[in-house]
């Protein structure tokens, strides 16, 4: 059973509004989410309030909160960047089915290897690649990405200034 079987079959499909949270840094979330349409950000705040996107979220992605599924606060929170729709099931449900479906069990090991993918990928952009690669991926990944997250918010992403941003953007090379 695919993962998207087992949220078709066992998930709840909740809708939210464009910056409605899904969850919020600091509150308890047992649930894996899977983004059925919309897109999303996941953000960390500082103590002083300054944010740090984490990840930009579309159509067949998945988040949870790991430190909130066994049993501690979400670390960070998830916001609507528009209209969206999601699936959402208890981390708890699954390993129940998991415990006596092995189909389910085998999703969720591949579920929990993309998301270790997910951010070896991230780390490794972050680490080693320039501004200007990173932004580049961003746009083969996602072409649509400037219809769909504001610059400030891809600035974020990329952990550059929008100034940086700006004139990574306005570069001859950059199309």
């Amino acid at each position: 059973m695919t993962f998207q079987a087992l949220m078709d079959e066992h998930g709840s499909i909740e809708h939210f509004k464009k910056r409605a949270h899904v969850f919020s840094q600091g509150a308890k979330s047992n649930s894996i989410y899977l983004v059925k349409q919309g897109a999303l950000k996941a953000y960390y705040l500082d103590l002083d309030g300054k944010e740090y996107v984490k990840s930009l979220l579309f159509t067949g992605n998945t988040i949870a909160s790991i430190k909130a599924l066994q049993g501690d606060v979400c670390s960070f929170s998830l916001i609507c960047l528009e209209d969206t729709s999601v699936y959402k099931l208890s981390y708890d449900k699954i390993k129940d089915i998991a415990l006596s479906n092995l189909s389910v069990a085998n999703s969720v090991i591949d579920l929990l290897m993309q998301f270790g993918i997910k951010k070896e990928r991230r780390e490794f952009e972050l680490l080693t690649l320039s501004a200007e690669q990173r932004y580049q991926q961003l746009l083969a990944s996602t072409p649509d990405i400037h219809q769909r997250v504001t610059q400030n918010d891809m600035a974020r992403y990329l952990g550059i200034t929008p100034v940086a941003l700006s004139r990574i953007k306005h570069k001859p090379s950059i199309t």
